[in-house]
């Protein structure tokens, strides 16, 4: 067999990755602190409390069938069907990986990108990072609170990471530095960078970088590993087996505070 290569989203391997046997699961959540005040002698103590609320994470599905002749199947010698198993789960691969990134609307886990939450940083240009991007990666990667910065991983595709290694700092020393550790990523200002497919190009209206702590930020639920169901009666008067795939996965940004994208200018 002669196959096309297929690139898949990083997201999964950078976020904390949970099962469940539930259609939904909920996260207790706190926003603020108490309201603790200094007070001199004798002088009476004052409410402050947080704020409690939820965060809740449903499952979706995603699902198609394969009908092939029976007659492939058989001549095959099981290679046919074993084929038909890769190509459903490069498949559903790709789409969870999109999704998990710009996933949007009720039948779809939401995106890291779609998540209204996540702070963004303007490059004030469309077809550019703007005017001095080296600046603007240091100014969105300090603007990341310490306890996230410290686990911050850059991602963008491989069109954006290749103007990356062109930047230099004010000593002209390049800003992408080399790994020199096998099966350890590159690095841009000490962080790692992974290359991500499914991310924008520059371009106007899109977001090409995203920088943060993955793994504190984005949740994803595992339902249902991919089911497939074999069902050689339903067609068997054409003498077609139908091949059913099933997938039921939510996913959603937990703690958006710990993500931060840029953003180029819509025009």
């Amino acid at each position: 067999f002669i196959r096309d290569l297929v690139q898949y989203s990083p997201i999964r391997g950078l976020a904390s990755v949970r099962t469940t046997s539930s259609p939904s699961v909920t996260y207790p959540s706190r926003s603020g602190r108490s309201n603790a005040k200094w007070k001199g002698e004798a002088q009476e103590q004052e409410t402050g409390e947080p704020t409690f609320g939820q965060v809740e994470i449903a499952v979706k599905e995603i699902n198609t069938y394969v009908d092939i002749s029976n007659q492939l199947l058989a001549d095959s010698a099981g290679a046919a069907e074993a084929e038909v198993r890769m190509a459903l789960s490069e498949d559903f691969g790709l789409k969870e990986g999109t999704a998990f990134l710009k996933g949007a609307g009720p039948l779809q886990p939401e995106g890291v990108l779609t998540n209204a939450n996540v702070t963004a940083k303007a490059t004030g240009n469309a077809s550019t990072l703007g005017t001095s991007p080296a600046d603007l990666l240091i100014e969105v990667m300090y603007d990341l609170p310490t306890q996230y910065r410290g686990n911050g991983t850059w991602l963008m595709n491989s069109r954006t990471l290749a103007a990356m290694r062109k930047l230099k700092d004010g000593q002209n020393n390049y800003l992408w530095q080399p790994s020199y550790q096998i099966g350890q990523p590159e690095q841009i200002l000490g962080r790692p960078v992974i290359e991500c497919p499914d991310m924008d190009d520059v371009g106007a209206g899109t977001v090409p970088i995203l920088f943060g702590d993955f793994a504190t930020a984005y949740r994803i639920i595992d339902r249902v590993a991919l089911s497939i169901l074999v069902n050689p009666y339903l067609l068997a008067t054409t003498g077609t087996t139908r091949i059913h795939a099933t997938r039921r996965v939510g996913a959603g940004v937990v703690q958006a505070a710990a993500l931060r994208k840029i953003k180029c200018a819509v025009s």
